[in-house]
C-alpha cells in the first residue's frame, strides 16, 4: 500500500479546498513537503467544518473527500461533558455481562478531521554578538539584564568550551592506589 500524500497548506480550510480541487501540491514525507513549499513545514491534524448530529450526515456532506488514505477522517466527540459525579457501580456478572447498561445515552457530534503539511513562516536569523563565557554561567551570573534573542542565537552557534581544562586521568576504573605506598598504581581486575 503506498504512503498517503497530504496537502501542503496554510490552514485546514485551504487543505480541504485543495483536496476538493484535486490539487497536485501534496507530499508523503516531510522533506518532499519542504521542497514543494520552499520552506519549513509541520505535520498538523485539525478538526474543521460544522458539527453533525450523526455519522451519516457527516459522510454525506464530505462524500468527495473521505477515502481510505486517512487524509480526512470523521471524529466523534461528546456533545456535553459529564456534569455530575456518578455513583459507584458494582459489577453484575449476570448473563455474560459484567457491568450494568448505561442509564443515559450521551449525544455525540461528528466533525471532519484533516491531516496536512502546514507551511511555517520563514524565520529570519539576525547575526548577533555572543557574550563571552559559557551559556550556563551567563544564565546564572547575569540576572541584572536579559539577553537579546540575537545574543541567544549567537550563543548557540559558538563552540562549547570548558570552564577549566580537564585534568589528566591518573588511573583507570579498575586501578587503585595502595594506602601504604601512594606512589604506585596497581591494576585490579
Amino acid at each position: 500500500m503506498p504512503l498517503p500524500s497530504y496537502p501542503i497548506a496554510a490552514d485546514g480550510h485551504a487543505a480541504l479546498a485543495q483536496l476538493r480541487q484535486d490539487d497536485d501540491k501534496r507530499a508523503s514525507r516531510e522533506r518532499e513537503a519542504e521542497t514543494l513549499a520552499g520552506h519549513r513545514v509541520a505535520f498538523v491534524t485539525q478538526s474543521i467544518g460544522p458539527l453533525y448530529a450523526s455519522e451519516d450526515e457527516a459522510r454525506k456532506a464530505y462524500a468527495g473527500v473521505l477515502d481510505e488514505t486517512r487524509v480526512c477522517t470523521l471524529t466523534c466527540r461528546l456533545k456535553s461533558a459529564a456534569t455530575s459525579k456518578r455513583a459507584q457501580v458494582q459489577p453484575l456478572l449476570e448473563n455474560g455481562a459484567r457491568w450494568p447498561k448505561a442509564q443515559v445515552a450521551r449525544e455525540s457530534q461528528w466533525q471532519l478531521s484533516i491531516s496536512y503539511w502546514k507551511a511555517l513562516p520563514a524565520t529570519r536569523i539576525v547575526p548577533g554578538n555572543a557574550p563571552k563565557g559559557q551559556a550556563r554561567k551567563l544564565r546564572k551570573d547575569m540576572k541584572s539584564y536579559e539577553l537579546t534573542p540575537e545574543q541567544v542565537v549567537a550563543l548557540t552557534e559558538t563552540p562549547m568550551t570548558a570552564a577549566r581544562p580537564q585534568k589528566a586521568l591518573d588511573f583507570g576504573l579498575f586501578d587503585f592506589i595502595p594506602p601504604d605506598n601512594p606512589g604506585i598504581v596497581i591494576a585490579d581486575e
